[in-house]
Order: structure tokens, then C-alpha cells, then sequence
């Protein structure tokens, strides 16, 4: 529903994408001074397309937090070494997962290092990390990368432009480990299973028998949620439930 959000997550996006796929790394000295401008511009053109008032968090603290994470995904980049022979940001995954239907997965980055091993990241702008991330996000893109390549990645990993080793986040303070990168586990059940819910989420839809199955922590951001049956019908029941737990209250002495 932020708009705020949306607008900084989509900046520090062109960011990262512009950095991998235009291969701004090969001038370091200038790199910093180029991303942040590159931030602004996008940051402007980007601001128009939004409904945004500012009363959650200033312009110039939405600006100052994109700028912020550009200097700190450069701090993660190095630190991490999230460069190799092959690097590609926004990679696009259509490929057919059985004969009726293709599965897609745009990935925010995906790199071969130095040592041949392959890795998937998601760059994120939370404030609290790991508290609305769905692993499955990324195991998707290792899904979508194995049938397009034939191949499944060495590692999955979500990084934090808020929080690099400089700057950990509370849940993380006093760990001497922090990187600004959580990974995530991945093996050929988790990709079995991915697998087999797409099939069958198809075969459901195709059948017409596929029905909604609101998540209140995924629902709040979605800009339907209003207008969603299945998602009304649900607080209605928690609401109801709640209010057969309340206690009743004492009654008047004297």
C-alpha cells in the first residue's frame, strides 16, 4: 500500500540493474558519484508516477534513504564480492514446465563467480528483515533458473540496502558475521514441491475450482484488498472471533 516504499524499492531496482547490466563497476573511482546521480534522476522521473503525501516520511527522508542505500549496496557488493565473469540484474525466466504452461521468475540478481558457482539475490529496503520475506520467493527463481538452464544455483540470499556489516539491524547487533546478506536454503525437494503446487495451481485454475487464500501479513499490501471477498469474509470471521474472547466486563458495585 506505501507508495513511499514502492518508490524507494524501484530506485535502488534501476539502481542495482543499471550498476550490473551496463557494467558501471569497470570505472570505480567515479562509481559512487555516478550511482547516486543516477539515483536522483530516477528518483524524480519515478516520483511523478506516484500518488504520493508526504506525512509518513518527508521527501527529502525518502531521498536521503535511497542515497543511503546506494552507498550501502556498494559496501555489500565488495564485502560479499557479488561479482564474477557473469553478472545480470532483472534477469527475465520464462521457461515451459510441462507441455501446457510456462512458469516465470524475474530474479534481481543472478551472477557466476569466479569459482563457476552460481547465486540468486533479492535486494530489499525492509526496515525489519526476514519479518515479511517468503523464502520461497527466491527458491521460485531456482526453480525458474533450473528449467531454463538446467542447472540449480549454489546460493540464495536476500541483501539489505539499509544494513550493511556497518550497520546491522537491531535483531543482528553484536554479530560479528552480519554481512547485510541473510541466505536462504535450497535442495531438490524444495524444488519438487514448487514445482508440483505450480502444476497443480494450474490444473485447479484451468478446472475452475481455484479459490482465494488470503494471508493477512501478504493481503495488507495489496492495493485489493478492500474489494476482495475471500479477504472481507476472513476479518469478519477473526473479528467475530475476537469479540466472543473478550471479557466480559465487571458489573457496577454499590
Amino acid at each position: 500500500k506505501s507508495e513511499h516504499h514502492q518508490l524507494m524499492g524501484s530506485v535502488l531496482s534501476k539502481v542495482v540493474e543499471d550498476a550490473y547490466n551496463k557494467n558501471m563497476f569497470r570505472n570505480p573511482k567515479t562509481l559512487l558519484k555516478d550511482l547516486r546521480e543516477l539515483a536522483k534522476l530516477e528518483f524524480e522521473k519515478l516520483e511523478k508516477t506516484h500518488t504520493l503525501v508526504w506525512s509518513y516520511m518527508t521527501r527529502e527522508e525518502a531521498l536521503d534513504t535511497v542515497l543511503s542505500g546506494v552507498r550501502n549496496f556498494l559496501e555489500i557488493v565488495k564485502e560479499n564480492k557479488l561479482t564474477g565473469p557473469y553478472r545480470r540484474s532483472e534477469l527475465k525466466m520464462t521457461p515451459q514446465i510441462n507441455h501446457k504452461f510456462k512458469v516465470c521468475g524475474i530474479a534481481d540478481l543472478v551472477f557466476r563467480d569466479t569459482e563457476g558457482r552460481i547465486h540468486i539475490l533479492d535486494g530489499k529496503n525492509a526496515m525489519t528483515p526476514m519479518k515479511y520475506e517468503d523464502e520461497d520467493q527466491l527458491r521460485w527463481y531456482a526453480l525458474c533458473f533450473r528449467l531454463e538452464y538446467g542447472k540449480l544455483p549454489d546460493e540464495l540470499a536476500f541483501f539489505y540496502f539499509r544494513y550493511p556489516s556497518s550497520n546491522p539491524p537491531k535483531s543482528h547487533e553484536g554479530e560479528s558475521d552480519w554481512s547485510g546478506m541473510i541466505k536462504v536454503s535450497l535442495d531438490e525437494d524444495d524444488i519438487r514441491r514448487l514445482g508440483s503446487e505450480a502444476i497443480a495451481t494450474e490444473r485447479a485454475i484451468s478446472s475452475g475450482v481455484f479459490e482465494a487464500n488470503p494471508i493477512p501479513k501478504n493481503c495488507t499490501f495489496c492495493q485489493f484488498e478492500n474489494v476482495c471477498p475471500p479477504r472481507q469474509e476472513q476479518k469478519k470471521r477473526n473479528a467475530s472471533k475476537r469479540k466472543k474472547k473478550k471479557p466480559k466486563e465487571a458489573p457496577p458495585t454499590g
